[in-house]
C-alpha cells in the first residue's frame, strides 16, 4: 500500500525539530561567531549543519590541525574567539599539537569535539575519545557535557574565559547521544539552566574581551618617575600590547618619555619598526647590557628571551595578569593592569606631574638609533655577499623577500614564519608596521602551522587582498600540512607559500654533524640517511590543485617568480614558490650550547670538521686541554659548509 505524502506537514513529524544540537549554533551566534574551521564527521553533523544553516561560514580543511592553526591566526588578526570543530576519536587526537601551540601563544579559541558514547566508557568502543584528560594541560579548561541544556552556559563561559587575560583555548566535548533527537524535556536542571542563561548577556559586547583593569595610581606614578630618572631605559612590548590594542598609546608614551622600544612576538609592530625609537631583537645583546632600566609591558618572558631574561638589569613588569609576571627577574616594581589603560594612565601622570625625561636622554636614544642603522646596514651587506650563491642562500633570500614587500606593498604584508632554517634568518629583515603582522609557532617551535595560520589570517583580514599573506615554509612543514593549500585556493585566499626546499628535516645538520654521506649513522642507514627524496617539486601542486606554481633554482630567478606569485595571489589564486636552497645551511641558533650538546654524543673522530669547530667552541666545559684540542674561532652559521668541512 502506497502512502500518499501530505503537501503540508509541520516540522517535527518527519525530522528532529526542534533539534537538541541547534543550541550550539544559537550559542555561537549569540556570542558573535562568523566562521568556524574544522573537519566534520558522524558525531558532528548535528552540530555543524545547524551552524551553517544559521549563517556561520564553515571552512572545511583537510586535517584537523590546520583548523586549529587557522582559528588561532584568525583570533590574532580579528581579536575574536576563533572557533574550530573536530569529530570524536581520530579527529580529536589530530588537534593536539596545534592546540598546544594555541595555548602557548595565549590565543582565544573555542573547540567543539565529539566524545565517547555514554555507557561505552573504558570499553573497546568505536573511536574512543576523552578530551578532558587529553587536553587538561593545554587548554584553559576542557568540559564534557551530558545534556543540551548545558551547552549555552558553557559556550558563553568559554567566550568569556578564552578572552580573559592571559587568553587561551577552551574545549567543549559532547557524547553523540546528548545531541541526538529533540531537546531535553523540562526538568529541574533544564529549567534552572534556562532561567539563569542570558542570551547576549553583554549586549553588543557579548563575546568580546572583558574591560582591562587600570593600574594602581601610586605605582603608575612610581613607574613614570623611575623612567624619567633613568639614564638609559628601554621598553619591551609583548603580546599583551597587541591584545589590548595599545599600539597608539605605546607610540605616544614612548615619544613623550623618549624611551627606545623593542617588540616581541605579536608585539612586533606595535611600535612600527620604521619608527626612530624602535630597536630590533638583533640589538638586544648590545643594548641590554648598557641600559639601566627595562620596562616589560604585556610581556610573557620565555626561553627565547635571552633564556628567560638571564642577565637582564633591573626591571619594571607591567602586565594584565600575575601569571605573566616572571619571578626570576630583578624586579623593582610590578604594575598589574591592561597595557592600553596603564599607558594612558602613565601619559596622564606625566602631564599632570610635569615630569619629563632628563636633558641628556637624547644621547641614549641617538646611540640606540645609530646602533640600529649600523646593524641594518651590516645585515643587508652580509646578505648581498651571497646574492649570486648557488644554491640560493637563506640570508639573501630573506632580503629579497622583504625588499619586494617594501617596494610593492610598503611592508604591509602579514608574515607567517614556519620553516626551521628560515626562522633563524628572516626576523631581522622584517620591518613590521602593525602588531600581529608577524606570527610564528611561539614556544611550540613546531612546523606545518604556516599553512593553516595563513588561511586564518587571510580570512580574518580583508586587507590582505591588497597585500597578500606570505607564509615562509620549509619542505618538512610543507610535507606535514601542504594539502591544505587546496583549502586556501578553494576560498581564493591571497596567500603566497614560499617553500625553502633543502630536502628534509633539519637537513643542514647532516653537513655539520653526520658527514657528507651520513657516515655517523649506522651502515644500514647511510644510503638514504634522514633526508627526503631530492628536489621534490612542491610547485607542481599547481597541477594537482590549480594553484599558481613557481620553481626557483637560481638566485636571479627568485624576484621575478615571487612577483608573479604575488600578482596571482592578489587575483585570488593562491601561489606556491618552491625555492631550492643551500642544504648546508641551518638555523643560526643551532650554533650554540643547546644544539651542540644535543649532538654531543657523536664520536669526535666521526664528526665533520664544521661540527668539530662548533663543539669545541660551544661545549667549553669538556676537558679540551687534556684531549689536546686547541681553541677555535666561532664558526659562522651564514657561511655554507665547504666540501672539506663535510669530512672528519
Amino acid at each position: 500500500m502506497t502512502v500518499e505524502e501530505k503537501k503540508e506537514v509541520p516540522l517535527g513529524m518527519r525530522e528532529y525539530y526542534p533539534n537538541a544540537a541547534d543550541v550550539f549554533a544559537e550559542a555561537l551566534l549569540e556570542n558573535g561567531t562568523e566562521m568556524a574551521f574544522g573537519v566534520h564527521g558522524g558525531d558532528l553533523w548535528k552540530i555543524v549543519d545547524p551552524i551553517s544553516r544559521m549563517g556561520i561560514k564553515l571552512i572545511t580543511v583537510h586535517h584537523e590541525q590546520s583548523a586549529v592553526y587557522a582559528a588561532e591566526a584568525y583570533s590574532k588578526v580579528t581579536g575574536k574567539v576563533g572557533v574550530f570543530y573536530t569529530d570524536t576519536g581520530p579527529g580529536t587526537g589530530n588537534i593536539t599539537s596545534a592546540l598546544q601551540q594555541c595555548y602557548l601563544s595565549c590565543s582565544p579559541a573555542l573547540g567543539i569535539c565529539g566524545g565517547t558514547i555514554i555507557g561505552h566508557e573504558r570499553a573497546f568502543t568505536i573511536q574512543p575519545s576523552y578530551a578532558e584528560p587529553m587536553f587538561s594541560r593545554i587548554t584553559k579548561w576542557t568540559q564534557r557535557i551530558f545534556a543540551d541544556f548545558e551547552v549555552k552556559h558553557f559556550v558563553a563561559k568559554a567566550f568569556k574565559d578564552a578572552q580573559s587575560y592571559p587568553k587561551g583555548p577552551c574545549v567543549i566535548e559532547f557524547p553523540l547521544a546528548a545531541m541526538t533527537g529533540p531537546p531535553s524535556p523540562p526538568s529541574f536542571a533544564s529549567l534552572a539552566a534556562s532561567r539563569l542563561y542570558r542570551p547576549r548577556w553583554r549586549a553588543e559586547e557579548t563575546g568580546k574581551p572583558l574591560p582591562s583593569p587600570g593600574g594602581d595610581p601610586e605605582l603608575v606614578e612610581r613607574v613614570v618617575r623611575m623612567l624619567c630618572q633613568a639614564k638609559r631605559p628601554v621598553m619591551f612590548a609583548g603580546d599583551g600590547v597587541h591584545w589590548s590594542g595599545a599600539s597608539a598609546e605605546l607610540v605616544e608614551f614612548a615619544q613623550m618619555a623618549q624611551v627606545p622600544v623593542s617588540g616581541r612576538r605579536l608585539g612586533r609592530g606595535a611600535m612600527p619598526e620604521t619608527h626612530p625609537l624602535h630597536f630590533s631583537s638583533r640589538l638586544h645583546r648590545q643594548v641590554i647590557p648598557e641600559c639601566d632600566l627595562m620596562v616589560l609591558i604585556g610581556m610573557k618572558v620565555g626561553i627565547f628571551d635571552s633564556t628567560f631574561g638571564a642577565g637582564w638589569p633591573k626591571c619594571i613588569q607591567i602586565n594584565e595578569s600575575p601569571e605573566h609576571i616572571w619571578e626570576y627577574l630583578d624586579t623593582d616594581t610590578i604594575l598589574l593592569g591592561g597595557p592600553k589603560v596603564v599607558l594612558k594612565q602613565m601619559m596622564e601622570c606625566m602631564k599632570a606631574s610635569g615630569l619629563a625625561p632628563p636633558p641628556d636622554r637624547g644621547e641614549w636614544v641617538a646611540k640606540v638609533q645609530q646602533a640600529q642603522r649600523e646593524a641594518d646596514a651590516g645585515l643587508h651587506a652580509r646578505a648581498l655577499k651571497y646574492k649570486d650563491h648557488k644554491p640560493v642562500h637563506h640570508g639573501w633570500l630573506c632580503k629579497a623577500i622583504w625588499d619586494t614587500c617594501e617596494q610593492l606593498y610598503r611592508g604591509m604584508n602579514r608574515i607567517i614564519i614556519d620553516g626551521f632554517t628560515i626562522s633563524g634568518f628572516v626576523p631581522p629583515f622584517l620591518k613590521a608596521r602593525y602588531s600581529g603582522q608577524i606570527m610564528d609557532a611561539s614556544e611550540q617551535a613546531g612546523v606545518g602551522h604556516g599553512i593553516g595560520m595563513a588561511i586564518g589570517a587571510a580570512l580574518g583580514d580583508a586587507e590582505t587582498s591588497k597585500h597578500p599573506v606570505i607564509s615562509l615554509m620549509g619542505d618538512a612543514g610543507m610535507g606535514n600540512s601542504g594539502f591544505d593549500i587546496e583549502t586556501a585556493l578553494r576560498f581564493q585566499l591571497p596567500i603566497v607559500y614560499v617553500v625553502t626546499n633543502n630536502d628534509g628535516w633539519l637537513t643542514g645538520m647532516k653537513y655539520q654533524y653526520y658527514g657528507k654521506d651520513w657516515e655517523a649513522l649506522g651502515q644500514q642507514d647511510r644510503p638514504l640517511g634522514q633526508a627526503f627524496l631530492p628536489d621534490i617539486r612542491y610547485e607542481n601542486l599547481s597541477q594537482v590543485f590549480g594553484v599558481h606554481g613557481e620553481y626557483v633554482r637560481e638566485p636571479g630567478e627568485f624576484r621575478p617568480a615571487f612577483e608573479r606569485a604575488l600578482r596571482a595571489a592578489q587575483e585570488g589564486k593562491t601561489a606556491v614558490v618552491n625555492v631550492i636552497v643551500d642544504p648546508t645551511l641551518i638555523n643560526p641558533t643551532s650554533y650554540g650550547l643547546a644544539y651542540a650538546a644535543g649532538w654531543g654524543h657523536i664520536p669526535w673522530d666521526e664528526l665533520p670538521k664544521r661540527g668539530k669547530a662548533i663543539r669545541r667552541f660551544y661545549l667549553f666545559t669538556l676537558p679540551w686541554d687534556q684531549a689536546g684540542v686547541p681553541p677555535v674561532a666561532q664558526p659562522d652559521p651564514w657561511e655554507p659548509v665547504s666540501e672539506e668541512e663535510m669530512t672528519p
